[in-house]
């Protein structure tokens, strides 16, 4: 390669970051670009064209700069699942159904009375919760919009979409993959010719499963014109953002323990060997012979919602930093109870609400406020505890994401027998280690 320059792709549910690296695998720029999805109801949705168009903004910044023909590689990295039909093309017919997405409750207890759940987590290694488990947007598409099913070519992921975009090729990677329900996430090897069968869904309109250290291709003429980017440079196929954040966060060994604190609090764990439970989720790691167990539970958004409905005088920046370690450093957090599912709860057939009890005329926001943290980082202590039942967890939590250091002395309290420690950006680093690994490979 005659060029300098690896650019790193986080896609997230409402902003794409990159950062540019250097030969020497150091920031030399970065950017943001946020949009916006939609919820209505039990319906959370975004149009992937919002995710390409953040894209077309980066570069374009890029070239503003004067790097964007000096790059030479690119990892991305996506939020996932973001369940996307699309044509022949790899034009969208419907708009990408992404994790928070509930409406296909009905869809996925079907699925669970077809298959079973000891054969769903045996093969597949997840339960097929709805929108957690892009199966059962697959299922409520062929069920409520069967023109946009028969329309579609191919049901991908967000990885799906933009690698078409940049190198017109179909592709899933094995993290991506693990959380459609119909890959052998236990086995790690390929789509479950069984499954898809007995659920009715075409292997035909499934990607092609491409390790994430794999060249996907080269960027195309047509997306050379678009993007400014050089055409012919590889991209790699890259993976889940959650699946990047462990790797870029070191948990290559069994038992390591990684808090990404962001719109959700995700904990992970990394597995030598699958532990499916339909108490989590189960998805294969970027690494060969490697697993993640993740939980998952409303975080920053629930804060978000605290400051917007209770807090309004607060600017932003004084509620996360000043008056959030105030509340939380106070008393009475055994007064008042929070159970946090303002979005649901992504480990459930049943659809749950959030709610507070124990509240007196003397309850302050104060304590609700501790109350909500405390059930967030609750069902976190209760994940670890069940875990270290079945495996030596390391005495280290490495806590990532944009909500993290706010809540960083909490936690502390919170996990006392963990060394937490703070590292930022583990998406971006993980797509910096994939990116490295294959440069040392020398293809």
């Amino acid at each position: 390669m005659n060029r300098d320059y690896i650019l790193a792709v986080d896609a997230g549910t409402s902003s794409l970051k990159s950062v540019l690296f250097d030969e020497n695998f150091v920031a030399v720029t970065q950017d943001r670009v946020e949009y916006n999805y939609e919820a209505d109801g039990l319906s959370v949705q975004i149009h992937p064209d919002l995710v390409w168009q953040a894209f077309l903004k980066v570069t374009r910044s890029l070239e503003e700069k004067g790097y964007a023909r000096k790059v030479e590689l690119i990892v991305p990295c996506v939020f996932s699942p973001a369940l996307i039909a699309m044509d022949a093309e790899g034009t969208p017919l419907f708009p990408a159904i992404i994790h928070w997405d509930r409406r296909s409750i009905k869809q996925a207890r079907k699925a669970v009375r077809i298959i079973g759940k000891e054969r769903f987590l045996q093969v597949a290694g997840n339960i097929p919760y709805p929108g957690g488990i892009s199966l059962t947007s697959m299922l409520w598409l062929k069920e409520e919009r069967p023109e946009v099913f028969a329309r579609a070519a191919v049901l991908g992921h967000l990885n799906t979409f933009l690698l078409k975009k940049l190198v017109n090729r179909w592709i899933i990677d094995p993290t991506n993959a693990s959380v459609t329900g119909l890959y052998n996430t236990v086995a790690a090897s390929d789509w479950s010719k069984d499954l898809a069968r007995d659920l009715g869904i075409p292997l035909e309109k499934l990607p092609p499963v491409v390790p994430s250290f794999e060249v996907a291709g080269k960027i195309t003429k047509e997306a050379s014109r678009i993007t400014g980017l050089p055409s012919g440079i590889p991209v790699l196929v890259g993976s889940n953002d959650t699946s990047a954040a462990a790797l870029g966060a070191g948990l290559f060994e069994h038992g390591q323990v990684l808090n990404i604190s962001g719109s959700s609090e995700i904990l992970v764990i990394c597995l030598d060997h699958p532990l499916p439970d339909e108490r989590y989720y189960l998805r294969t790691h970027p690494f060969p012979g490697r697993w993640l167990m993740y939980d998952i539970v409303i975080g920053g958004f629930a804060l978000e919602w605290f400051r917007s409905q209770f807090c309004r005088e607060l600017p932003p920046d004084t509620f996360y930093h000043a008056y959030l370690a105030e509340v939380l450093e106070g008393k009475g957090q055994g007064k008042v109870k929070c159970v946090p599912y303002l979005t649901g709860d992504r480990t459930s057939l049943v659809q749950k609400k959030a709610s507070f009890s124990g509240l007196t005329l003397d309850t302050t926001r104060e304590e609700c406020l501790r109350a909500l943290v405390g059930g967030i980082v609750g069902r976190m202590r209760k994940t670890l505890d069940m875990m270290s039942e079945r495996l030596t967890l390391h005495p280290t939590m490495v806590v990532t994401g944009g909500a993290g250091s706010a809540l960083l002395e909490y936690k502390r309290r919170v996990f006392r027998d963990f060394e937490i420690e703070l590292k930022e950006n583990c998406s971006i680093l993980g797509c910096l280690e994939i990116a490295r690994r294959f440069l040392h490979q020398g293809r």
